[in-house]
């Protein structure tokens, strides 16, 4: 009498070989995408935490709803493109927005985001 197996297959049974593209799967125009580590966790209220890894396309155009990076008094900031009552502001979740302005200029758009929980 021959042993027979006990027990379901493994969910991941027939997917041993595939490997998961990130460049295929994330940035859709190369040459103007880069990848910028959150380096402060200013937009948590939106999801985005500390250490995030996000993909920016620079070719994009930014519409009110977009993460998007700026570049805002010496520094690389993310914020959320909003819209109130036909201006657009930029906002980290918070009740204080920051109006666009001469000084502040948009580096490109949010694609996606990867949090590390753990390195």
């Amino acid at each position: 009498m021959g042993l027979k197996a006990a027990g379901f297959a493994s969910p991941a049974q027939g997917y041993e070989e595939t490997a998961i593209d990130l460049n295929g799967l994330l940035v859709k125009n190369p040459p103007a995408t880069f990848f910028f580590r959150l380096d402060s966790g200013e937009m948590g209220e939106l999801g985005l935490q500390k250490g995030a890894l996000l993909v920016v396309d620079r070719a994009k155009n930014a519409i009110p709803n977009d993460f998007v990076l700026i570049a805002h008094e010496g520094r690389f900031l993310c914020r959320l493109l909003t819209k109130q009552n036909g201006r657009k502001f930029f906002t980290d979740g918070k009740s204080c927005f920051a109006p666009i302005d001469g000084d502040t200029a948009i580096i490109g758009v949010v694609t996606s985001s990867i949090q590390v929980y753990r390195q």
